[in-house]
């Protein structure tokens, strides 16, 4: 069965990643090479782990993602290399 969390606490565990990924260096670097493995124990839904793997920016916006804290993604070249032309042009996509 898979793992349900209430949805402050899911949305908690993206913010969470998005943290990690600006403020410690292993946990980027492990997201890098290895982002199943650095998503393994935070508390995320299987809809929001899928879509942080993706860079599908837009499913995280429509979710309630923060956007300061989604800026992240380009700036350290997260989830596939997702770059800033790329992150805005999925994000323009959310909010048409």
């Amino acid at each position: 069965m898979p793992r349900c969390y209430p949805r402050s606490l899911s949305l908690f565990g993206i913010h969470k990643t998005l943290y990690l990924l600006q403020n410690d260096l292993d946990f980027r670097e492990l997201l890098r090479t290895d982002p199943e493995t650095a998503l393994a124990n935070l508390p995320l839904t299987d809809q929001e782990r899928t879509a942080l793997l993706a860079g599908d920016v837009a499913a995280l916006y429509r979710m309630g993602t923060h956007t300061f804290l989604m800026s992240r993604i380009p700036r350290f070249n997260a989830f596939g290399g997702i770059t800033r032309e790329l992150y805005q042009a999925r994000l323009k996509g959310a909010v048409r």
